[in-house]
């Protein structure tokens, strides 16, 4: 495919450290990209332009979903012949700049140019970083990399084509350079930069009529103070403590609906800002990484177990590069690889359940499972025999360094013998991974730890080794774990959906051992584990410390402010899910979709710190639940239990959710 101005526009603004486009104005960028439009329907002879105006020369589409929406919008304004100046439309267009984006990026994504966009986090595909050239277009041949092609023209005085004249002119028009260039390296092309403009008359004339429509306005009057921000009420001393503990999803909820999308809360004589709902997660999804900073809420957490690199507190060029290292180590595809593995230590699980009628806690069943399949896919090393003690040790340092709470458990003799007997383990796994060990050559995540810390002990030293083996125990334990305890109370309360999965699951089996396309075909499966994943969501906040001051709603939030960003509000606005208390299904189907709204459904996060296994989880749930309703008929107990949550050290359902093997059905 042949590369579109504005994809290459959004290319030659990717900083490739920090994994995001260079800081420009969002009207600027907006402009730009609409001007990349005009000038790329101009090359296509659907338009021409000059200086007096814009002409549609025909109006037959191009079979492009990035320029025929504009095409027909240009046709539906005037007769072939006529359609008005290029600034109206440049207008028009400029208000669709975000979308234009968007779907740049998920077509340099389908292209094999850029590896993701998820989380808005993008980076350049291994090839393209390599051979700094794009895969090869219809004519066989490969583009080289746009940024590379730029500077050469700039520095090397090269004679640009049309194409990269016109990508130059609407850059410069908008201002782009400032982000990718330096004050110095702008001065010294500033005379070539004005010879490049005035090469190609399409380019320019679209570039002069952006240049104008970016001007920066005038100097506004001093604003007005912001007005204070909404304060949640609470006891004296303790706050909201007491009324949050009892169910924190359910206070986020009710004071969104009092105070709005930001409002102010105490905490035992501490105060924090909390942004809410679906207008919140927008502005944290666009510009949390400008403002927001995750080190400083993990600080004491990471500092317990000795560690300086954690995707959860890094933040810039540094979180990129680690993402990136980590994006195929919990990809949906690394868990479909290994759907046999995982099965077998389901079946092996089962086979551990009393059968005779003694209950099982549904919570430590399920994170028992999740993290054994973790540890045996990621480190081949089962952490079976160390489950209570990963359990206790992580659950302690949450309560203490997270929750804030009981600190005399770090000084407890069982916390310190529980804590040499987990370095025990992990110890013994990275030992087993060594040279000369028998895991040397496993090929799995420990020894890409290993090897990564071998070529640049600098950004991995040796210290944070054993939480970068331990991350595939703990992981799962308050993730999937908890999930996967909620998913299955759900089913009980629902059994017509546990008949449903039991048959779908069913059919999986008979077909032979599951492999990756018929587990996505688990579709009943699939959507009650999303509607799981809506209705209750485990990380009901995510705390952040204000790097950079801000306004949103009105208001002014000041650098240094400890922020709870709580996201998963937006699963209960009843404008986005309909009777959003009801465990309903159908949410999902294609004609209601109602999790496609965006930032409306956001279980995994949002922004740069979205969960790098979601894909990875969702296919794990959906395997674990098919087994187990496959291998055995369970039943909850008591049956009449009604749900009760456990907010310390994070929300799960209480210790009372238990149930039974009533029959083994394999």
């Amino acid at each position: 495919m042949t590369l579109r101005l504005a994809e290459e526009l959004l290319l030659l603004l990717l900083n490739e450290e920090s994994g995001d486009l260079a800081v420009v104005s969002e009207n600027r960028l907006h402009h730009a990209l609409a001007g990349a439009a005009l000038v790329d329907l101009a090359f296509e002879e659907r338009i021409d332009t000059d200086l007096e105006g814009l002409i549609l020369v025909h109006a037959e589409p191009l079979g492009d979903e990035l320029l025929d929406p504009f095409l027909a919008r240009i046709a539906e304004g005037g007769k072939q012949g006529e359609a008005g100046d290029a600034e109206r439309w440049l207008r028009l267009f400029a208000e669709d700049g975000e979308a234009i984006k968007e779907t740049a990026l998920a077509r340099l994504v389908e292209a094999g140019v850029l590896e993701s966009a998820e989380a808005g986090m993008i980076s350049l595909s291994q090839r393209v970083r390599r051979a700094r050239r794009y895969p090869a277009a219809g004519d066989g041949r490969a583009q080289q990399e746009v940024r590379l092609r730029i500077m050469q023209v700039l520095f090397d005085a090269d004679v640009p084509d049309p194409r990269d004249a016109a990508i130059i002119g609407l850059a410069d028009a908008c201002g782009l350079f400032d982000g990718i260039l330096a004050k110095d390296e702008l001065a010294e092309v500033a005379g070539r930069l004005d010879v490049v403009r005035r090469l190609d008359l399409i380019g320019r004339t679209v570039a002069k009529v952006v240049r104008e429509l970016v001007e920066e306005p005038p100097a506004a009057p001093p604003a007005r103070a912001a007005r204070p921000i909404p304060f949640a009420k609470g006891l004296p001393v303790v706050g909201c403590a007491l009324e949050a503990r009892k169910n924190l999803t359910d206070f986020l909820v009710k004071k969104h609906r009092e105070l709005g999308p930001l409002f102010t809360v105490r905490f035992l004589g501490h105060e924090v800002y909390v942004m809410a709902g679906q207008e919140a997660n927008t502005w944290v999804h666009k510009n949390g990484r400008l403002h927001l900073r995750s080190l400083e809420p993990w600080t004491d957490f990471y500092q317990e177990l000795g560690l300086s690199k954690v995707l959860t507190s890094m933040d810039g060029a540094e979180h990129a590069r680690f993402r990136r290292f980590k994006a195929s180590l919990y990809s949906r595809g690394r868990f479909e690889d290994n759907l046999d593995m995982a099965v077998d230590v389901v079946r092996a699980e089962i086979g551990e359940w009393p059968g005779n009628g003694d209950s099982i806690g549904g919570v430590y069943a399920m994170q028992r499972i999740v993290s054994r399949q973790l540890g045996t896919i990621l480190t081949h090393s089962s952490p079976a025999g160390y489950m209570k003690d990963f359990i206790f040790f992580f659950d302690t340092l949450l309560t203490v360094r997270i929750a804030r709470s009981r600190p005399m458990f770090l000084y407890a003799r069982k916390f310190n013998k529980v804590r040499r007997r987990v370095e025990e383990s992990v110890v013994q796994v990275i030992e087993d991974h060594k040279p000369g060990g028998p895991l040397e050559d496993a090929g799995d995540l420990v020894n890409d730890i290993l090897e990564l810390h071998r070529s640049d002990p600098v950004f991995f030293p040796e210290t944070d080794l054993k939480f970068g083996v331990m991350t595939p125990y703990l992981l799962g334990l308050d993730t999937v774990g908890v999930t996967s305890a909620y998913m299955l109370y759900s089913l009980f309360k629902h059994p017509e959906l546990l008949e449903r999965v039991r048959a779908e699951a069913d059919a999986l089996f008979a077909a032979g051992p599951p492999v990756a396309s018929s587990l996505r075909k688990l579709e009943t499966t699939h959507r009650v584990a999303l509607e799981t994943l809506r209705r209750y969501p485990i990380v009901p906040v995510i705390p952040r410390h204000v790097s950079n001051g801000f306004e949103f709603a009105g208001h002014r939030v000041p650098a240094g402010a400890t922020l709870l960003v709580a996201a998963t509000v937006s699963h209960f606005a009843p404008e986005l899910f309909p009777d959003p208390y009801v465990f309903d299904i159908d949410r999902y189907l294609p004609g209601r979709a109602e999790h496609r709204q965006r930032n409306a459904f956001v279980p995994f996060g949002l922004g740069s710190h979205r969960c790098l296994g979601s894909g990875f989880a969702e296919a794990q749930i959906m395997l674990n639940f098919a087994t187990i309703v496959h291998e055995a008929e369970i039943a909850m107990d008591p049956p009449g239990y009604e749900l009760t949550t456990s907010s310390i050290p994070t929300i799960r359902p209480d210790k009372r959710f238990r149930f039974r093997v009533v029959r083994r059905r394999r």
